[in-house]
């Protein structure tokens, strides 16, 4: 016999029967933010709509088993809600970032932690390359060195692990990532690693491995990618293990270049760094 599972809501719309029907017949089918309120008046979610009717109707008509574990919970707990016309949906975005970060209600996860978007540090010197990955400048560095912020944990730490593990094999003459040193073959990318140049004959320092991977942090240029390759094929025969890894590296650190540094230097327009608090609203304003 099948076991019969209470649904978090009754089958019927809910929010028709709990609000009425005609709080939602004057809607307007205008650009807007809406908020839900549980029954002590707390914020539970903010959300935006191109058509404010249109989308508050979804919530509406919801009945249990045709939405998501987390809305059909949100909607068990909404007592009211009010909505804000905006004159665009452009502008709606804007207004539901500054609310969500503001007042981070519960039911809201995306652009919530903005504190928690990256900034890299990148200083070149006599003897290789200081890398840091942090969620603030640090005090005792240059600010001229940090690079970002930029949103999403996994990407970040993915493409600047490959890049790491990928600069110390062009460095170091190795094709195998089996020779990595312990730091750089975890699955977790160092919050901190210098990559050291060769004291003689070495390739970084000699073809102007830095500068090439400044150009690719700000987004004006991939010439390191094409080093890499040169640098750890250099005439070997790469077994299949080898040839994959460098392709997945290369692949991850070209899709990163595309989607995010690109896009970087073209929201910050003339600064070097965008603050923690306005990168959402600037990939809005671009479109991104």
């Amino acid at each position: 016999m099948a076991q019969f599972v209470s649904p978090l809501f009754p089958a019927q719309p809910l929010l028709e029967e709990r609000l009425g029907i005609e709080r939602f017949q004057s809607l307007p089918s205008t650009p807007g933010i809406y908020r839900f309120y549980d029954r002590d008046g707390a914020l539970l979610y903010v959300g935006k709509a191109k058509n404010l009717r249109s989308r508050l109707f979804t919530y509406k008509r919801a009945r249990a088993g045709s939405v998501s574990r987390k809305v059909s919970k949100l909607i068990g707990q909404i007592s009211s809600f009010e909505i804000v016309e905006t004159e665009t949906e452009q502008d709606a975005l804007l207004l539901e970032n500054r609310m969500i970060r503001t007042e981070r209600p519960p039911f809201n996860h995306a652009n919530k932690q903005t504190e928690a978007y990256y900034f890299v540090y990148l200083k070149p010197d006599k003897t290789g390359v200081e890398f840091r990955l942090a969620m603030r400048i640090h005090d005792e560095t240059d600010e001229s060195d940090w690079h970002g912020c930029y949103k999403g944990h996994a990407p970040v730490r993915r493409s600047f692990g490959c890049m790491l593990q990928l600069l110390w094999m062009a460095e170091n003459n190795q094709h195998s990532p089996l020779h990595l040193p312990v730091q750089l073959s975890r699955n977790l990318t160092p919050m901190r690693y210098h990559i050291r140049w060769k004291e003689k004959n070495s390739p970084g320092r000699r073809d102007g491995a830095a500068e090439m991977l400044l150009n690719w942090i700000r987004g004006e240029e991939c010439e390191i990618l094409d080093w890499l390759i040169v640098q750890i094929e250099c005439g070997k025969s790469l077994s299949r293990f080898e040839t994959l890894h460098l392709e997945h590296h290369l692949d991850c650190l070209k899709r990163f270049y595309d989607r995010k540094l690109v896009r970087h230097k073209t929201i910050r327009g003339d600064r070097q760094l965008v603050g923690q608090d306005e990168l959402d609203d600037l990939l809005v304003k671009s479109g991104s």
